[in-house]
C-alpha cells in the first residue's frame, strides 16, 4: 500500500485545511512579527445620547389661569361700506387735467370710480398700424408703473385700476400706442384731481 501523496493533492488539501481553519476561528501564525498600529488618525465613534422622554400628565402639575373674555373691543369702530373710493358711487366722474394730448387716436377721456377700490381709466388707442398699447400710472409725473398693455384698437375703458395695488394715490395716467415699426407718437398725459 501506497502512502504517499500525490503532488497534485497537497496544495487541495492545504486550501481546504486553511479554510476550515478560518471558518472554525483558527488564527494563522505567520513568521513575520507585527508592526505597531498608529491610532492617531482614529476618532472615536460617540455615544448615542438617548432621547428624552416626557412624563405623563406634566400639564396637570401646572396652575394655569384662563384669560378673561372681553364684552367687546373697547374703542374700536364698526367698519362700513359705502362703495367707490373714499365712500363714493360706482361710476362718479374724478376731476382730471390733461397735460399733454397732441395725438387723437391716443387720448384718456376721463377717469371715474369702478367701485371698492378701482377707477376705470377710459379712452380712445388707436393709431394706423398699431402694434400695441398701453397704460401707466406714476404718482409723481417722473417714475411709471405699468398698468396693462392691449394688441388691439380699444374705445372705451382702457384699464380697471386697483388703488390697493399701487405705492400711492396715482396722480398721473400716461397712454401710449405704438406701430408695428416699433415708434410711437407723444403718450397722452393726465393729471388727477389737480
Amino acid at each position: 500500500m501506497n502512502t504517499r501523496l500525490s503532488p497534485r493533492i497537497f496544495p487541495v488539501l492545504l486550501i481546504i485545511v486553511l479554510l476550515l481553519a478560518a471558518a472554525v476561528g483558527i488564527a494563522v501564525v505567520t513568521a513575520t512579527p507585527e508592526a505597531p498600529v498608529s491610532t492617531a488618525g482614529l476618532h472615536p465613534l460617540p455615544t448615542p445620547t438617548p432621547t428624552a422622554t416626557a412624563t405623563p400628565g406634566w400639564w396637570r402639575e401646572r396652575d394655569y389661569e384662563a384669560t378673561p373674555v372681553l364684552k367687546k373691543l373697547p374703542g374700536v369702530p364698526k367698519p362700513e361700506f359705502k362703495g367707490g373710493v373714499g365712500g363714493e358711487a360706482p361710476g362718479k366722474p374724478i376731476k382730471i387735467k390733461p397735460v399733454s394730448c397732441p395725438t387723437n387716436g391716443v387720448k384718456i377721456t376721463g377717469v371715474e370710480t369702478g367701485g371698492g377700490v378701482t377707477w376705470n381709466v377710459k379712452g380712445v388707442a388707436s393709431i394706423p398700424n398699431l402694434w400695441y398699447w398701453k397704460v401707466e400710472a406714476s404718482v409723481d409725473g417722473k417714475n411709471w408703473l405699468h398698468l396693462y398693455r392691449q394688441d388691439a384698437p380699444a374705445s372705451g375703458i382702457l384699464s380697471r385700476v386697483n388703488l390697493s395695488t399701487l405705492p400711492g394715490r396715482p396722480a398721473f395716467f400716461r397712454l401710449t400706442a405704438v406701430d408695428r415699426t416699433g415708434n410711437y407718437p407723444e403718450p397722452c398725459t393726465i393729471q388727477v384731481n389737480p
